[in-house]
């Protein structure tokens, strides 16, 4: 290489010897690419580029306190250096494996956070008639003290620049998908149009995420997001087949299409979000959502319906603890989404009608049917089927990759 070139690839004028009898190392790595299993749990670029730096400010460290010999080179034995690179290896594929526990951890206590929102949602509804659009006024102005946590991590509210206008897109999106969801629980049965939105959300989000992103699903993920939809159906069909329609057939399917609708714009939110996790925390996701959402419900609220000022605490515990189990379905969701694929994040969530109805069955003594409960074991079974191949398979592959690659430094 010209010593020129060399000069200005280093940003020094001076220039370094090599001694001859120098040993150096060769990193070498393959990680998951787009559409392969472990794509998704695997670590991303920014950590490894950390480790890597950490690595380096170690190895110098311990080069300057290593025994030098009159031809200054170090009398430390190979093992002991490959000793330290394994260990940091270890560590770090340790560490990745243990964040990709954590976040199905946070996965599953977002769909269970959300089957006790259906089941608050519907004891509000019949102790105080509170409409849907105020229900969404109340859980975002209180997600818009979010910004404190904004404001300690010291980052832009309203995001950086250069994203910005993505961000915005993303609150609007999510903004109409929980409005029209809201509005067509008054037009259909609130069951039928919650499997409806989450069979909706899955299934755009695999299709938008290949057609936008070019962000593919495994052949195993695609296996399990499918069945765990074919779940979803063994519940839908046989309600829409025995209910009858009080408010007529045209109000109820146009209740559907919002439906439908609600998990279009979902799934192009959460698509956005994915495009900038690098530069937004989901703490900013909560406050974009918070502040927009109390503006459209405020103005909404009094067209489209009529606003119920609760006079009694039983209420006001059955809100705030909705406003409580949303923030926390929230961040579970969100904080997935940095790492898997938005379909596999949204099957996950099909376990809220799982729990939905288990405490239907506890609290309002409401039995389900057979067709629920067949439907109900392939949800779960497709759904910690996929969590422990993900875990599992995420973790091996993470351990051959760093064996590989101590390997390669030791030859």
């Amino acid at each position: 290489m010209d010593k020129s070139l060399m000069q200005r690839l280093l940003g020094s004028k001076k220039s370094a010897r090599i001694h001859p009898t120098a040993v150096t190392v060769k990193y070498g790595s393959h990680f998951p690419q787009r559409g392969d299993e472990s794509y998704d749990d695997a670590p991303s670029f920014e950590d490894f580029g950390a480790f890597m730096a950490e690595t380096s400010d170690r190895k110098q460290l311990s080069d300057s306190k290593a025994h030098r010999t009159v031809f200054n080179l170090r009398s430390e034995p190979r093992s002991r250096v490959s000793k330290g690179v394994r260990g940091q290896l270890e560590s770090f594929s340790e560490a990745s494996v243990l964040s990709s526990r954590v976040m199905w951890a946070a996965l599953f206590v977002a769909a269970l956070a959300h089957g006790c929102v259906s089941l608050l949602t519907r004891l509000a509804a019949d102790l105080s008639r509170v409409p849907s659009l105020e229900l969404l006024f109340v859980r975002s102005v209180l997600q818009v003290l979010s910004v404190a946590v904004v404001l300690y991590h010291k980052e832009a509210p309203f995001g950086p620049r250069g994203c910005r206008l993505h961000l915005f897109s993303y609150g609007i999106f999510n903004v109409i998908s929980i409005s029209c969801a809201y509005t067509s629980f008054a037009l259909v049965p609130p069951a039928n149009g919650a499997i409806v939105w989450r069979a909706s959300v899955t299934v755009f989000s695999a299709v938008l995420s290949f057609l936008l992103v070019d962000e593919r699903l495994g052949a195993t993920d695609t296996i399990s997001v499918s069945c765990s939809v074919f779940g979803l159906g063994l519940i839908l069909i046989p309600n829409l087949a025995s209910d009858e329609k009080p408010l007529g057939f045209w109000k109820e399917e146009f209740g559907y299409v919002l439906m439908v609708l609600a998990g279009v714009m979902a799934a192009l939110s959460m698509i956005l979000y994915r495009c900038v996790k690098q530069q937004v925390s989901v703490w900013t996701a909560l406050f974009t959502f918070g502040w927009m959402g109390s503006l459209w419900s405020c103005c909404s609220m009094f067209l489209l319906q009529e606003p119920v000022i609760p006079r009694d605490a039983e209420t006001w515990i059955f809100l705030l603890s909705i406003c409580f189990c949303s923030t926390i379905a929230f961040l579970g969701v969100y904080y997935g989404l940095q790492r898997l694929h938005p379909a596999l994040v949204s099957t996950v969530q099909h376990l809220e009608l799982v729990v939905a109805m288990i405490l239907q069955l506890l609290v309002l003594r409401i039995l389900p049917s057979a067709c629920d409960i067949i439907g109900a074991v392939v949800i779960i079974v497709s759904v910690l089927a996929l969590g422990l191949v993900k875990v599992l398979r995420g973790g091996k592959r993470e351990m051959d990759e760093y064996e590989e690659i101590l390997d390669s430094s030791i030859k």
